[in-house]
C-alpha cells in the first residue's frame, strides 16, 4: 500500500525483490559501518541467525566460526577491525559457504553429526547465495545514506519464504542501528528520520512451544 500509495512521488525511492515493479534491494549482511567494531558486527549477525533459523545444540557456534574464518580470509584482523586489504573488502555468502562446509568436514563430530550440520547450515546458507536471494545479498549494496537518510520504501512483500523475509528485515533493523550509532555526534539531536515497520512481527518469527533438549527459542 506505501508502494502504491506513495511510490509515485520524486523524492520516494522504492526498493524490493522483483526488478519489473521496483529497483531491486541490495544489502550485504557482513559488510559495518565505520566506528562499529568487526566482532561487535558479528555477534548480531549471529544472533540473527538464531532467531530466523532453528539452530540446537553446537550449530550457532559452528555457524560463528565460519563466519569468523570468511572475514579473516578477507584480510580482516579480529582484533584491531582493521582489514590489511581495504577497509571495503567484505566476505560473501559465498566465502560463509565454502569456509563452513570446511569447517564441519574438519571438526571432532561425529560423522552423524557433520552430515545433519551439512544437512542444515550449509542448505540455508547456499540457499542464500542463489535465486532471488543471490541477486539481494551482493557486495554492490545499495549506501545506509541512501535507505536510511532519504525517502525509501521497503518492499519484500513478494518474498516467498519466511525465515528469508524474517532475515531481510531483521537485517535491515539492524543495519540501521549500527549505522546510527556510528553516524551519531550529538545527544538529544532534533529528529532528522522516522522509520515505519509495516508487519513487524516478521522481524521476530512466531516461535514454536515445543523444546527439546538440544534447542530452544530464543
Amino acid at each position: 500500500e506505501y508502494k502504491n500509495i506513495f511510490g509515485s512521488y520524486k523524492d520516494v525511492n522504492v526498493y524490493g525483490t522483483n526488478q519489473q515493479y521496483t529497483n531491486l534491494l541490495r544489502i550485504n549482511p557482513f559488510k559495518f559501518p565505520k566506528g562499529i567494531h568487526i566482532l561487535e558486527h558479528i555477534d548480531r549477525l549471529i544472533e540473527l541467525f538464531n532467531v530466523c533459523w532453528p539452530m540446537y545444540a553446537a550449530m550457532p557456534a559452528v555457524l560463528k566460526d565460519a563466519v569468523l574464518q570468511a572475514y579473516e580470509s578477507c584480510g580482516w584482523n579480529l582484533t584491531e577491525s582493521i582489514n590489511q586489504y581495504n577497509d571495503n573488502l567484505f566476505p560473501t555468502f559465498t566465502d560463509l559457504l565454502n569456509k563452513l562446509t570446511t569447517t564441519i568436514k574438519n571438526s571432532a563430530y561425529s560423522e552423524e553429526v557433520k552430515s545433519n550440520y551439512i544437512g542444515s547450515l550449509v542448505t540455508r546458507i547456499k540457499s542464500l547465495t542463489n535465486g532471488l536471494n543471490g541477486q539481494i545479498f551482493v557486495p554492490n549494496e545499495i549506501s545506509n545514506s541512501n535507505l536510511f537518510d532519504k525517502n525509501v520504501i521497503v518492499d519484500i512483500s513478494r518474498v516467498g519464504s519466511t525465515e528469508t523475509k524474517s532475515f531481510i528485515m531483521g537485517l535491515l533493523i539492524m543495519r540501521l542501528s549500527e549505522y546510527r550509532m556510528s553516524s551519531s555526534k550529538e545527544m538529544n539531536a532534533p529528529l532528522h528520520h522516522i522509520t515505519v515497520v509495516e508487519e513487524a512481527h516478521n522481524i521476530l518469527k512466531r516461535t514454536s512451544v515445543e523444546q527439546n533438549t538440544e534447542g530452544s527459542n530464543i
